[in-house]
């Protein structure tokens, strides 16, 4: 076969690897976006709603077991996972909004101590306030989270950053990022509702059932992440209105399933692998400051990766099709049996 008919070749995982830490390197004024976050997540006062979810738990856990030993233990073991919960929640966390947010490494791990003693704690009383301060946060992290993807995407796929643009394709970007959290929220939100009641059902029969009933509800969870994984990356890349980048995410997944479902395991084991590193230290230790540090510039790494992989697999999936189209007669084959 002449060079010329020869099938297109993919891109190459590692090279997306290489090439989005290649570019974070020479722009390491990016990491600052998730290093600062997590400074403040860890020093600034932490706003709680400790009262809040304690008189939850009070109302919540009173019920009678019903001399059920199994469920008695459950309810045991949820209370004192929400009372842990309930000392450790800060609302300033939610500065690291989803899809589209800064990365953060405390907003998991939500420290309640730091290197200079205990941090200032900010008791919210009313149910309304806390919405409303959690609903801010959210939206000034979308904000910055835009402007932190714009700007990584720009450095990977292009090798600079012009702030200019950035601020200039700010209010579309936050628009489409707006409208494609809507629709995460949708779905995960339907899927949450139906999932909670199974499982609840289930604990009231069998703990054991329970468990197997959670297993496969996570399952789901990531099924259905894999086809959402570049849904965020449409509008930054090709300027994709929402639903668009959803589907191009869904569609370039679907047609490149085992080399696209590669890279996410791989970005997936890189961040959450060294993760669980970075939590070794304790949150009143300065150790924890390289920990943030070395998340923040992985993290930005690999969201460079994704966009460097995002553009060569939509590329050559088109170069493929067009492939296809002048070496094999209509309807026959499956790209889907190509990659």
């Amino acid at each position: 076969m002449s060079k010329e008919n020869r099938m297109p070749e993919p891109p190459k995982t590692l090279k997306s690897i290489r090439i989005g830490f290649d570019a974070i390197t020479q722009h390491m004024g990016l990491i600052l976006f998730p290093l600062v976050l997590d400074l403040i997540i860890w020093f600034a006062p932490h706003m709680r709603i400790k009262g809040l979810i304690e008189g939850l738990i009070k109302g919540f856990f009173s019920f009678p077991t019903l001399d059920n030993p199994e469920l008695e233990e459950l309810v045991t073991a949820s209370r004192e996972m929400w009372t842990v919960f309930a000392e450790r929640l800060n609302l300033v966390a939610a500065l690291r909004s989803f899809p589209v947010g800064i990365f953060s490494l405390l907003s998991s791990v939500l420290p309640i101590s730091t290197p200079l003693g205990e941090p200032m704690f900010v008791e919210v009383e009313r149910p309304g306030n806390a919405f409303l301060f959690v609903l801010g946060f959210l939206f000034v992290g979308m904000v910055l989270g835009v402007i932190y993807y714009a700007a990584v995407c720009q450095a990977a796929l292009y090798d600079r950053v012009r702030w200019r643009e950035v601020i200039a394709r700010g209010p579309w970007l936050i628009k489409h990022t707006i409208l494609l959290s809507l629709i995460w929220f949708g779905l995960f939100f339907a899927v949450s509702l139906l999932g909670g009641c199974l499982i609840t059902g289930a604990a009231l029969v069998n703990t054991l059932l329970a468990q197997g009933a959670l297993l496969i509800f996570s399952f789901v969870y990531l099924w259905m992440m894999f086809p959402l994984f570049f849904s965020p990356h449409g509008i930054f890349t090709g300027k994709k209105r929402a639903w668009r980048s959803v589907y191009e995410s869904i569609r370039m997944t679907g047609l490149s399933f085992l080399q696209t479902g590669f890279f996410i395991i791989l970005a997936i084991l890189i961040t959450q692998g060294l993760d669980v590193v970075w939590q070794v230290a304790p949150g009143d230790s300065w150790l924890m400051l390289i920990s943030v540090t070395g998340h923040a510039f992985v993290s930005t790494g690999v969201l460079a990766a994704s966009f460097v992989y995002y553009q060569d697999m939509s590329r050559w999936l088109k170069e493929i099709i067009v492939w296809k189209e002048k070496e094999m007669p209509l309807g026959k084959g499956e790209l889907g049996n190509q990659t």
